[in-house]
Order: C-alpha cells, then structure tokens, then sequence
C-alpha cells in the first residue's frame, strides 16, 4: 500500500493505493486509488474556487485516460430522500450539451448525463441500466457522483472522496465497476449520513439506523456545485471557475 498527504489550494488530501491482494485484504477494498478531500464541513466553506479546482486536479488524472473518447456522467441516488440526492442535484448542474454550443473544445467525444435512479425506485437493478447506456453510446467511462454514509462524524458532510474502483452502496446489493457496466468507473462521493445502530422495537436485538444532519440539504446544495464545477473544468478546458459558476447559475434558474 501506497499512502500519500499533501495540501492542495487549502485542502489537505490523503491518496492511498490498493495494490496488492494482502492490501485488499487488510484493507477490505478493491484495487485501486482512494483520494479524500478534507474540506471541512461544507456549510461552512468559503473557498468555493479553491475546492472546485481541488477536485478538478484529482479528477483530472483519473480521467486523463479517457479524454477524446465518450463519457457517461451517472447521478446516482433517490432525490425523494433529503441525504442520498448528491448525484441528482449535481446531474441538474452539470448541462454538457450548453457547454457544446459555446466552447469548441471539450477533452471528451461526447459526454452523457444520467440519473439511473434506484432499484427501489425502477424495479432494474442500476448496474442493468447503467450498463444499457454505456453500451448504447460507446462511454470509456464512467463518473458516477452518489451520497454515502460513514461511520465517522469527523467525515460527515466534511470530505469529498473518489476512487477509480468502482462503486458500491451501503447494503452491497449494487455495485458498478467495469465487471457490471462494461467500462471502468470512477465514483465521487460525499458522506451525508452517519451509520448509527439502536435497539429493536421490540428490544430483543438492534438494528441499524442512517442518520442525517439537519443541514444537510445545505451541504449537498454546495457539494453538488463543486462536483459538476470540478467535472465541467475538466471536461472544457476552455472555461474558468466563473463561467462554470455563471453556467451553473443560469441553468438552476431556467434561464438557458
């Protein structure tokens, strides 16, 4: 295992590298990078700029790969569910087809915006659904942006992390990586409910609870922003952090 600190634009970053099948096992992860963005607690972040291009400059590397060819962009998650609509909140601020008519460069062939939803929600598993776009439009990749939960206060609402692994949800039932879609998977996520356990109803076992911060609705608002921005910077070189800032804006309010 490969472990790296360093400070970027403000925000100190932890990248660990999942090599080898003992580090998987110690670990209980996939192979692949891990990189943790400590923002803090994002209701009170001030650097908006600094944070998007934090995060453009992890992503980038990741997507480096993958540039001149088809990009499939998922907002995973239920928006009807107050902590798991991280993923639909930044599909809705992340608009590639305004960015083609005014830049002329984009790093990717083409680029896709979907919101698989849950299974809960279509009665399809996502990995079925994600991987019927993937192969419909030819991605190299895939960006999948979801909430998450953490068993670590310190974390919650606080840090934005990524991985070129794959994804998984908090009940293992989903799981996109290039085993299920087809291609390999890079997920943005952001801890927006702490997993808590409390006695049963009826007091002979426990079961387990997700819980949120009030504010939380307020920390997705600004960490949807920074993601689509981060996303956006990468994919059209040509725009800056207030264009993508007045894009964003524009399209929130309907205006374009």
């Amino acid at each position: 295992m490969q472990a790296k600190e360093f400070v970027s634009h403000g925000i100190p970053i932890t990248q660990v590298q999942v090599e080898t099948e003992q580090d998987m096992k110690d670990l209980n992860r996939a192979r692949g990078c891990y990189i943790t963005m400590e923002t803090g607690l994002l209701t009170h972040l001030v650097d908006f700029e600094g944070a998007c291009a934090c995060l453009a400059d992890q992503l980038r590397p990741l997507l480096e790969p993958y540039f001149g060819k088809p990009l499939c962009v998922c907002g995973m998650g239920n928006p009807a569910v107050p902590s798991d609509g991280l993923g639909p909140e930044t599909a809705k601020r992340f608009q590639p087809h305004m960015y083609d008519i005014f830049t002329e460069r984009s790093n990717f062939e083409k680029i896709a915006v979907v919101c698989p939803g849950t299974s809960a929600m279509t009665n399809l598993a996502t990995e079925t659904i994600v991987s019927g776009v993937v192969s419909a439009m030819g991605a190299a990749c895939v960006v999948a942006v979801d909430s998450c939960a953490t068993k670590d206060a310190k974390r919650l609402c606080a840090t934005i992390q990524l991985t070129d692994s794959g994804m998984e949800n908090q009940g293992k039932t989903m799981r996109l990586c290039q085993a299920t879609v087809g291609v390999p998977v890079i997920a943005v996520v952001v801890p927006t409910a702490i997993s808590a356990v409390a006695p049963s109803d009826d007091g002979t076992g426990e079961e387990q609870l997700l819980l949120a911060p009030v504010h939380v609705a307020d920390a997705i608002s600004i960490a949807s922003f920074i993601i689509a921005c981060a996303i956006t910077q990468v994919a059209y070189p040509e725009l800056d952090y207030m264009n993508c800032k007045q894009y964003i804006e524009l399209c929130l309010h309907g205006i374009i």
